[in-house]
């Protein structure tokens, strides 16, 4: 396989001047059609609006058509594209009369037409570099592609403490399978399996790559994101250092010799990192225990349960029914099984929401009854997030979520421990 990696000369990396005008003049012409049809449907104020993003479609057109990869070209022509979308849909609007009418068009109409329009293309065109100016990251990505990694890895937008840096590594090694979730957001961000990557990412397809791949590291600021890049200096996968597991990443990637552009002094592989835990076994690990929620928690939905009962049937007394009208009726008597059903689902909360454990099987159900049924050896990693603790498999699939208020959460790290999995 040739390395592209200062490939300068390869035409399908660079791209195509014709390809980027070609493009561009599409976005340029869809741009035009969707004002004009704002303008027609008396939608003024959001056609303002989409001004400031003509810079930005037009430069996803000019991408779509592989233009050509030069911070200077693709400035040029998305530039000159964008101020003619901005103008012309002016003028097309203003002479679209003109067209339409049939009595001719007088000296006098053209006077009043040249006053109505003559400020108007100037303001536009305004509007139109200054959206391109400020949606120009993504286009500078493309255009300056040996700097896309660190482009992509400065754009902020996710707060100051988005990407703050571990300060040292982990003493041991990372296991041969994990991953790197999002503390705050569902899903998985970057899987680990030997020396192969998955990145996932939502409504999006996985992309799959091996550590071969991987020619260097980019670490972003605090607003920012860790970028892994390729040979040709595309951006394989993206990474916060707040997310779990991040610091298992950068030993990960330290540990295979991939360079690390800026990694801070205290980022040291371990001289002796300690080995991964040793199987278990079986005959030492026979527990039988069922965790329920703590007794002030069963207490404060019991509590509540009751009183949304009292409610519900309080509703019942309260209005006088024959002064009514049938929809009045209808709402109240719904209003009153919507409370009471709320009553009755609380007062099972504190019943139904525990942990089973019965040697290797583990039956979790949640606070809505609904139960999990698994072994713990498919319990491949744990994440905490805010009120849960998420059991995930060897997909890093969810397996089940723990409540945190549930009692003697010590038992349950301990058992989780002694097969491994560390909470």
């Amino acid at each position: 396989m040739p390395d592209t990696f200062h490939n300068e000369t390869s035409s399908e990396l660079q791209g195509s001047i014709l390809r980027g005008i070609l493009g561009s003049v599409t976005g340029m012409i869809v741009c035009i059609l969707v004002m004009l049809l704002c303008s027609l449907f008396q939608m003024g104020s959001f056609n303002t609006m989409l001004q400031l993003f003509v810079g930005l479609v037009i430069g996803w057109f000019y991408r779509l058509f592989h233009g050509r990869r030069s911070k200077i070209a693709a400035y040029v022509t998305v530039g000159i594209c964008t101020v003619s979308a901005s103008v012309l849909w002016v003028v097309l609007l203003a002479l679209l009369p003109v067209f339409v009418s049939p009595a001719p068009f007088t000296a006098a109409d053209w006077g009043r037409l040249w006053e109505r329009i003559r400020e108007l293309p100037l303001l536009c065109a305004g509007l139109g570099m200054m959206g391109c100016f400020l949606t120009r990251k993504s286009l500078l990505a493309y255009a300056d592609w040996k700097r896309g990694p660190w482009y992509a890895a400065y754009a902020g937008g996710n707060g100051y403490s988005y990407n703050l840096l571990p300060e040292k590594l982990p003493a041991v090694n990372p296991p041969a399978y994990f991953a790197i979730h999002s503390r705050f957001a569902p899903g998985t961000q970057i899987i680990v399996e030997g020396s192969r990557l998955r990145w996932r990412k939502r409504f999006r397809k996985d992309r799959v790559f091996s550590v071969r791949d991987i020619a260097g590291v980019v670490l972003g600021p605090g607003n920012g994101c860790n970028v892994l890049y390729g040979r040709d200096y595309q951006v394989l996968a993206a990474f916060a250092g707040s997310m779990e597991h991040a610091d298992l990443m950068f030993l990960w990637l330290l540990q295979r010799e991939i360079p690390i552009a800026n990694a801070p002094d205290g980022w040291r592989c371990p001289a002796e990192a300690g080995p991964e835990p040793e199987a278990v076994r079986p005959s030492a690990l026979w527990q039988q225990f069922t965790l329920r929620l703590k007794r002030p928690a069963r207490i404060v939905f019991t509590g509540i349960g009751w009183l949304l009962l009292l409610i519900g049937a309080a509703l019942f007394l309260v209005p006088d029914f024959s002064a009514l009208t049938m929809a009045e009726r209808t709402a109240i008597v719904f209003l009153e099984l919507a409370v009471m059903g709320m009553g009755i689902v609380c007062l099972r909360i504190g019943k139904i929401c525990r942990v089973e454990v019965d040697g290797e099987r583990m039956r979790v159900v949640s606070l809505l009854g609904r139960a999990a049924e698994f072994s713990v050896r498919d319990v491949s990693s744990v994440s905490g997030s805010l009120g849960w603790i998420v059991l995930y498999d060897r997909e890093f699939k969810t397996l089940a979520k723990v409540d945190s208020s549930l009692e003697d959460m010590d038992r349950l790290k301990g058992y989780l421990a002694s097969y491994g999995i560390e909470l």
